[in-house]
């Protein structure tokens, strides 16, 4: 008896599927193209939410306590820095402890205006401070967040900015039609690669105001020289004046004297320009300091205010004013600038904030994971496979897993390595880019991407919990005399590894329980053709 004919297929409807395969396929590439720098970001970011409690956290014990209590004056701080006799005419700037330091930075430039020195002292005693550059672990972060510690770094991280916004867009016009409260809240547990998809989606849109907030930020930050360049010879014919002039305070007209003069409190003119302009200070400038015609600057943020800036400066012989600009004067430009700068950082909403903007980061680097996982796994399914996935296992797993080990042994560094070793922050940020190298290495080489990424997460997990045991075996009744004095700064670091601690050992559990088939990059044996098989009885 003769097999029945198949029917005809019906004829696709080409607008019906190529629209949303297209989308997919963008969707995915923009992801994956990005991803590897995206996750670094992310992750370098959500410590950089905490760049002043890793600073004290760094350089406990000797810090501790030093939060909640009077600070020390600025002109101590001013007497204990050793201006050389080569510097004729020094440029002094001070980022002061509070909202950007934790301790008193000070900057020294030459007569050429280059940077010569920079000095940090104790916000509460006013002791000068070890050599700044041997405890930075914060300022490295936050670095890494902006370049990624390379030269041109931040085009790089700019244009993985920008794709990533394209992929929101491409993701939210994909799966947007087809979401619902109920998709969103109940993943599809029962099923493994479903729940992934479900996991990855639902934090997508959930976090999705905060992803486009960065990638919108992040790509105008990193692509500001650009865009500067396209202004000022797309619409002012070369001429940049006009753009400084928005941007920048003209310089006031008063040269060196060459006549050695003392000045004035300083302190008392921050105190005055605070009161007189109804901002808070965050930073100092002197000019000519020590020289009859020496001036200070003081900028800081407006009171109440999100993103207001002023400025107030005075002579330091006679304490005249020479030019006040309150923060709700400032031009719509340099205050747009502003509002991009603390959205992004969120730096205006306490502790609070910030602790949000962390777990959304970790949130994010959870979301560029499954997105890779998944495209790869579905890869490494299918007998023809693209061209370069190997090379594409090596970044998402150097980036994911040796991100988080990487994170793990910067900071296990910065912990026991002594303030006195030379050139430590050599050493400290050589333990953050080894094992991040090796792990790319490692992926690109190796044949089973998901067991080396929960290997790499299963030791960075480890070294996450071993920070806070650590820390109360060097030092625990500092520690607990820091508490007693209100100081959360280096508890605050330890809950920061435990959550990371948290994340790691959840994610690693969840790739264990989910195994997935023919996740190799192994070929597999070709199957014997159909003829050669033994046919089943009945």
């Amino acid at each position: 008896m003769s097999a029945k004919p198949a029917k005809a297929a019906k004829p696709a409807n080409p607008g019906s599927r190529g629209g949303s395969a297209g989308l997919l396929a963008s969707h995915s590439w923009l992801g994956l193209i990005a991803s590897w720098v995206l996750f670094l970001v992310f992750l370098t970011g959500a410590m950089t939410m905490f760049k002043r409690e890793v600073d004290l956290w760094e350089k406990a014990p000797a810090y501790l306590g030093s939060q909640n209590r009077a600070l020390v004056g600025l002109d101590g701080v001013l007497a204990a820095t050793h201006v050389p006799s080569e510097v004729a005419d020094p440029h002094i700037e001070v980022l002061l402890p509070g909202r950007m330091s934790a301790y008193y930075q000070v900057f020294l430039y030459d007569d050429a205006g280059d940077f010569y020195r920079a000095t940090a002292f104790h916000p509460v005693t006013g002791a000068q401070l070890p050599d700044p550059e041997a405890t930075g672990l914060g300022e490295f972060f936050e670095e890494f967040h902006k370049e990624l510690y390379l030269p041109g770094g931040h085009y790089l991280v700019g244009v993985a900015s920008l794709l990533m916004f394209l992929g929101l867009l491409t993701g939210l016009v994909l799966h947007w039609p087809k979401l619902s409260l109920s998709a969103l809240f109940s993943p599809r547990w029962g099923k493994p690669r479903l729940r992934w998809l479900d996991l990855h989606n639902s934090l997508g849109v959930l976090a999705l105001p905060f992803h486009l907030l960065m990638a919108f930020t992040g790509t105008v930050f990193s692509l500001t020289l650009v865009l500067n360049l396209l202004l000022v010879f797309g619409r002012l014919h070369g001429d940049d004046q006009p753009l400084r002039e928005l941007l920048f305070a003209p310089p006031l007209p008063l040269e060196i004297a060459h006549a050695p003069t003392p000045s004035l409190s300083v302190d008392a003119l921050i105190r005055e320009a605070s009161q007189r302009l109804d901002m808070e200070p965050v930073r100092v400038s002197l000019l000519h300091y020590g020289d009859r015609n020496a001036w200070l600057t003081v900028h800081g943020h407006g009171h109440g205010s999100l993103a207001q800036v002023g400025q107030a400066s005075y002579r330091l012989d006679n304490g005249e004013p020479l030019r006040l600009l309150p923060p709700r004067g400032i031009n719509a430009l340099a205050h747009g600038n502003e509002v991009l700068h603390r959205l992004h950082y969120g730096d205006f909403g306490g502790i609070g904030l910030r602790l949000l903007y962390f777990l959304l980061a970790i949130a994010t680097c959870v979301l560029i994971a499954t997105g890779n996982l998944l495209w790869l796994e579905k890869r490494l399914s299918q007998r023809a496979r693209p061209r370069g996935l190997r090379w594409v296992a090596g970044l998402s797993v150097g980036a994911c897993g040796g991100g988080m080990l990487a994170l793990a042994t910067v900071l296990l560094a910065a912990r026991t390595l002594p303030v006195a070793v030379p050139a430590r922050m050599d050493w400290v940020i050589g333990a953050f880019a080894l094992p991040l190298l090796a792990a790319c290495a490692l992926g690109v080489y190796s044949a089973r991407p998901r067991r080396d990424l929960t290997l790499m997460l299963s030791i960075a997990g480890a070294l996450f919990l071993l920070l806070p045991l650590l820390d109360w075996a060097m030092f625990g009744s500092a520690l607990l005399a820091a508490l007693a004095a209100g100081d959360w700064s280096a508890v605050t670091v330890q809950l920061l590894c435990l959550s990371l601690a948290a994340a790691c050992i959840g994610t690693v559990r969840w790739l264990r329980r989910d195994p997935i088939r023919a996740a190799t990059l192994v070929r597999s044996t070709p199957a014997a053709p159909e003829s050669a098989r033994t046919s089943r009885p009945g």
